[in-house]
């Protein structure tokens, strides 16, 4: 009984002083004594007491947040290797015509070239693209992309085929092709001319090869 009745004047003491601090910031003034009913239901600034700050991230902070991870996600995504031909040679079979290549635009890390081999070295979409400038007097001239997959067959990814004109001086013609497709880790990509020995422009405006990761 003693502990409550304690207990019960040390409230009674807690209820007058929040009234005199609260009468003191708004100005009133009140007889000794005379004390005010606790405002349990109003909130710090209705009572005239200023909440502690509250630090909240804004609208616009957070667009821009949301903007810089999607780029940051997209520029990890978003790999590019433009090639251009350094030189040609004919394979050891002595059927075809292999493409050399050296980087002529390149970004991320999705891709590598090492002489006429592209290798893929992230699994994901790629839009793959590919240009011969024929000067072979030659009835037909074609170029194939060729896809390497490691532990499976080879696959033909893309293929063109061009007639050509038979007086040599105006033997030109290009063949270009391109498509998406879904790519794995360690497939191995090159650009063959089936046919030995093919007289190619090897200018970078009329021969490369391109891929891009979506």
């Amino acid at each position: 009984m003693a502990q409550q009745a304690q207990l019960g004047a040390l409230r009674r003491e807690l209820v007058q002083l929040r009234g005199e601090l609260v009468a003191a910031r708004t100005g009133e003034t009140r007889p000794p004594g005379e004390t005010q009913a606790p405002r349990e239901l109003e909130s710090p600034q209705a009572a005239g007491v200023q909440a502690p700050p509250v630090w909240r991230r804004g609208k616009r902070g957070s667009e821009w947040s949301s903007r810089e991870r999607d780029q940051r996600q997209q520029h990890r995504k978003r790999s590019v290797l433009h090639l251009a031909p350094s030189h040609r040679s004919t394979n050891n079979e002595g059927d075809m015509t292999e493409i050399w290549w050296q980087p002529f635009l390149q970004q991320g890390r999705a891709l590598d070239v090492t002489g006429p081999d592209v290798t893929v070295k992230q699994t994901g979409l790629y839009l793959v693209y590919s240009q011969v400038l024929f000067h072979d007097p030659t009835f037909t001239m074609g170029q194939v992309l060729w896809r390497a997959s490691a532990g499976g067959p080879g696959q033909i990814l893309l293929r063109c085929v061009q007639s050509m004109p038979r007086e040599p001086e105006q033997a030109y013609n290009s063949c270009y092709s391109g498509g998406v497709f879904q790519l794995q880790r360690g497939d191995q990509l090159s650009l063959r001319v089936p046919r030995a020995n093919a007289s190619l422009d090897l200018s970078p405006h009329g021969t490369f090869l391109g891929l891009v990761r979506l």
